[in-house]
């Protein structure tokens, strides 16, 4: 015989599931964002010069790069799924703008924002398509995409020659027209755009919904019809976006292409979103958060280098902020999760 108490206690059970889940967000916001306040003011107790007009550029200047891949990434994270394949794609990019600058002047930023569309429909078709896991799939492309960075380049930095320093020189910029944008550099403008693009697209359109229900249970989610292929494709289309930014970004930055330049940043982009409270096992989290998660391993690195902590501890100190990021952001009640 059934018991009438069962579904009030089913009902109650999701609730008090639900609330756990938004405070352990609301915990993991707080904690970035007065974790960043702290260390600001740590910093700059022990270099005066850490706020300085000079340091908070060169600040929102690492952020960039980092803020456009993680926000790609972030949208594959809530499939349950992971994208090894975005610093191959960064550093790709990099060298073939620098090289495109010659015979296809502006246009050359163009051809390597389809470079990014490639890349990640790739590795979408071959997650979605042909049912290749995700680690398997971008693993595989990483190492395609670094070869190609290293064939291009001949396995050397190419700098930018000063008859195409043009195309660039935008990056320094201190105003749009009459606008002054006094520390803000560009390269953080337009980062933030493609964050606030993704957010739109997470949180308004049919396809980003689909992602954080496929993320939540992709059972259920394919059992009520969601177009589950379609998602994932445009899923890993977006981070592969993403990474061609960031490419692009590295290269107007330092006036070259350089084929290793992405290699350190997949683990970072990674972190930089499980910190902003993208869960690691899908179907948590949200875009505009993930702008905290950047900013604390951002300000970490640049206030180490600028107290001129040796190298070796910086490593160790972003070891532990990973392991502390998934410790924060992983549901240690369900022992089931695998990435997809």
């Amino acid at each position: 015989m059934s018991n009438p108490a069962h579904p009030d206690l089913a009902a109650s059970g999701r609730v008090y599931a639900g609330e756990r889940s938004r405070l352990r967000d609301n915990i993991s916001r707080f904690v970035s964002l007065a974790s960043i306040v702290a260390l600001l003011i740590l910093f700059t107790a022990m270099n005066p010069n850490f706020l300085g007009a000079p340091n908070i550029r060169n600040l929102l200047t690492d952020i960039s790069p980092i803020l456009a891949m993680s926000c790609g990434v972030a949208l594959v994270l809530l499939l349950g799924s992971i994208d090894l394949s975005m610093g191959s794609i960064a550093s790709c990019s990099a060298v073939m703008l620098t090289l495109l600058f010659g015979p296809l002047g502006w246009w050359a930023f163009a051809a390597v924002f389809l470079f990014g569309v490639f890349a990640g429909l790739l590795n979408g078709v071959l997650h979605a398509k042909l049912k290749v896991p995700s680690f398997i799939a971008t693993l595989s492309t990483q190492s395609i995409w670094q070869s190609a960075a290293y064939i291009i380049s001949g396995g050397q930095p190419l700098t930018l020659v000063p008859g195409n320093w043009g195309y660039v020189n935008w990056v320094r910029a201190k105003s749009l027209g009459p606008l002054p944008l006094g520390p803000v550099p560009p390269l953080f403008l337009i980062a933030l755009a493609v964050m606030i693009v993704y957010h739109i697209y997470q949180s308004r359109t049919g396809t980003g919904k689909t992602m954080m229900a496929l993320g939540a249970n992709e059972r259920a989610a394919r059992l009520i019809g969601l177009g589950i292929d379609q998602a994932k494709i445009v899923a890993f289309t977006l981070s592969g976006i993403g990474a061609a930014i960031a490419g692009v970004f590295f290269a107007v930055k330092l006036k070259s292409g350089i084929p290793t330049v992405g290699e350190q940043y997949n683990l970072i982009a990674i972190a930089s979103a499980a910190l902003g409270g993208v869960a690691l096992t899908g179907g948590r989290g949200h875009i505009l958060m993930v702008i905290l998660g950047v900013g604390l391993i951002t300000v970490i690195q640049n206030g180490m280098n600028v107290v001129a902590v040796d190298g070796f501890w910086q490593q160790i100190v972003f070891g532990l902020l990973v392991l502390a990021a998934i410790y924060m952001n992983s549901d240690r009640r369900r022992r089931d999760l695998v990435v997809k």
